[in-house]
């Protein structure tokens, strides 16, 4: 099947200036990447549960959402996708919130935290790799 896809007059501008960039290929992968984050988020919305966790600003909070990681290591850390497919952190009297994978993975105060954010990666069918610059 052939589609026709809109492409900005910049990104147009800067794909030219690359022959060798195979348009198609790039498309494609992407394409497939979107599809699998998307079977992945439709699984989290299969096991949706109200939560209701205790803050020290807010009192009792309740969501719906999926636990998807815990750690039992001090301090201890509760992990959520909600039912937006926000991602929710709680740790001892406290609730963390973030719109995407993206912004919790740029959040310097939550580097280092490996294996959250993996899981968290995993849950949302995001892809987390750690650049290295060799």
């Amino acid at each position: 099947m052939k589609m026709t896809i809109y492409v900005p007059e910049d990104l147009a501008e800067k794909v030219k200036a690359h022959a060798d960039l195979n348009v198609s290929a790039v498309c494609q992968d992407a394409l497939r990447r979107e599809l699998v984050r998307r079977v992945e988020l439709a699984k989290l919305d299969e096991g949706m549960e109200r939560h209701v966790i205790w803050t020290e600003d807010r009192g009792n909070v309740a969501f719906a959402g999926k636990q998807v990681y815990y750690s039992n290591r001090r301090p201890e850390i509760w992990a959520y996708i909600t039912r937006r497919h926000r991602i929710a952190v709680a740790t001892s009297g406290e609730l963390f919130e973030w719109d995407s994978f993206a912004d919790f993975a740029d959040d310097p105060n939550w580097r280092g935290t490996d294996e959250l954010t993996a899981a968290l990666a995993e849950a949302l069918g995001e892809e987390h790799v750690i650049e290295l610059d060799i």
